[in-house]
């Protein structure tokens, strides 16, 4: 496990340039290039309004218990773009070996570099799309609170999560292809149980509140809307309890993906 941590930093310069060969790949083609990174948030934010706010008319509820008045579709915003970061990082780290099954193969490279590379450019997306939701909140009203200085801790705590993630899945995946079918299922059911649609204050004093909370996604995804909209501080408990859980779960991932990076090439 050391090992692997010290060839991240030993070859980060090839991590680099893993991550924007990544970035590079994925918009190949396209016309509008990298303006699809402000496109796509918005293209999202106007599917999920149109759904949840206008059709299903979704109550919201801020951190103070009142209804906000920045209105629906900045608190969805808010809280997908965070969740965006990190579904994109499992799926791409879960594919990230198998996709470059001929360089595995072929070149010999510190395999520690491939989900870390996936999640170092889907962290590029989320700052460039953090840009858009700062446009977003302005015009809808909200002032720049004195609280924005702790979303960094926020990126961190769900950066280190992404990380052992993306490692674990990524190594259960070149063994078990069936892991890339399962995690679109397990992603969307995810998405539904983390107050992304919801307000996680709707459910204050019932039992929820607390199940809810269990979720690693729920503190993270609650202390970007309690940051940015709210102006109040994260539930420190909960966001300490998702620290936690993301240490153990990157420790546990790289730990596996170490273990099981050495039968790489036999499996591809």
């Amino acid at each position: 496990m050391a090992a692997d941590l010290r060839s991240l930093v030993d070859h980060r310069q090839l991590l680099f340039d893993f991550a924007w060969r990544d970035l590079r790949a994925r918009y190949k083609g396209s016309v509008l290039g990298f303006a699809w990174n402000f496109l796509n948030p918005l293209l999202q934010l106007l599917v999920y309004y149109l759904l949840f706010g206008i059709l299903l008319r979704v109550p919201v509820v801020n951190a103070r218990g009142e209804e906000p008045p920045y209105g629906y579709a900045v608190f969805l915003f808010t809280g997908l773009l965070p969740w965006t970061f990190f579904a994109s990082s499992l799926q791409g780290g879960a594919a990230s070996v198998l996709a470059n099954a001929n360089l595995v193969k072929k070149v010999r490279l510190p395999l520690a570099i491939l989900p870390a590379a996936t999640v170092l450019s889907n962290l590029v997306n989320f700052l460039l799309s953090l840009v858009v939701l700062a446009a977003v909140v302005l015009v809808a009203g909200v002032p720049p609170h004195l609280t924005l200085v702790l979303v960094p801790l926020l990126l961190a705590v769900q950066v280190v999560m992404n990380l052992g993630f993306a490692y674990l899945l990524a190594a259960l995946a070149v063994y078990f292809r069936d892991v890339l079918h399962i995690l679109g299922i397990g992603l969307t059911l995810w998405y539904f149980l983390t107050p992304i649609i919801f307000s996680i204050e709707s459910f204050a004093g019932r039992p929820p509140y607390f199940l809810l909370h269990l979720n690693p996604m729920t503190p993270v995804i609650v202390g970007y809307q309690r940051v940015i909209l709210d102006g109040v501080p994260p539930e420190w408990e909960w966001l300490l309890y998702s620290a936690v859980v993301a240490a153990l779960v990157f420790l546990a991932g790289l730990a596996v993906y170490g273990r099981a990076s050495a039968g790489f090439e036999e499996e591809l």
